[in-house]
């Protein structure tokens, strides 16, 4: 009832609510043991929508979305494979906060910050010339670790709304929770995943 009517509230004939986003980004998983750590530095792309209710006309928003996010490379060097493809999928929820400073009548400047709900869809690792493939999320490796599908990532960046038209934006999102699910390496292993992401929108 109470989100219906801040929704209702935040719609008028003079605001573009609605951003529909493509992005551009890496996503990178470091891995951290007692004697070093390694990173996997994928790269991929987000699509997602968000919806802005005003909290302050013109000046604070609450924005929250929903978003899908793909990210792959080949050669990485994790799990004591060397010569491996990895491929990600997340849906992710951003509950993001909107700070506004007018430039122009046709521009204006955000500061956007908020944490992210991260669901952890698929993560593959291929055997390159072969057909073995493992399911990280299942503990398919074995004696090595698996990991944990849920995530809560604070981040923030800046964006720019030219002509109430198109978003231009930059972000960076840090992933709290150690995401090693395993048991074997459970105390000398932490996994943390963080994003940085570019991206272009169109409002409505």
């Amino acid at each position: 009832m109470f989100v219906a009517a801040a929704i209702l509230f935040g719609t008028n004939s003079n605001a573009q609510n609605i951003n529909v986003e493509a992005g551009f980004g890496m996503s990178s998983t470091r891995f951290d043991y007692t004697l070093g750590h390694v990173s996997a530095d994928l790269f991929g792309g987000t699509l997602g929508v968000s919806y802005a209710i005003p909290v302050i006309e013109q000046t604070l928003d609450f924005a929250p979305g929903i978003q899908f996010g793909y990210f792959t490379k080949g050669n990485v060097d994790i799990y004591g494979y060397d010569d491996i493809s990895l491929t990600e999928t997340y849906l992710a929820v951003p509950l993001d906060f909107n700070l506004k400073f007018p430039m122009s009548d046709d521009m204006k400047l955000m500061i956007v910050a908020g944490p992210t709900l991260d669901l952890g869809l698929t993560s593959r690792i291929k055997e390159k010339n072969t057909s073995i493939e493992y399911d990280i999320y299942s503990g398919e490796l074995k004696d090595y670790t698996k990991y944990g599908r849920f995530d809560v990532l604070i981040g923030g960046g800046v964006a720019f709304d030219v002509m109430d038209a198109v978003r231009f934006s930059v972000r960076y999102d840090y992933g709290l929770l150690n995401r090693n699910g395993g048991n074997l390496t459970s105390g000398v292993l932490k996994i943390h995943r963080s994003q940085l992401k570019l991206g272009v929108g169109f409002l409505f």
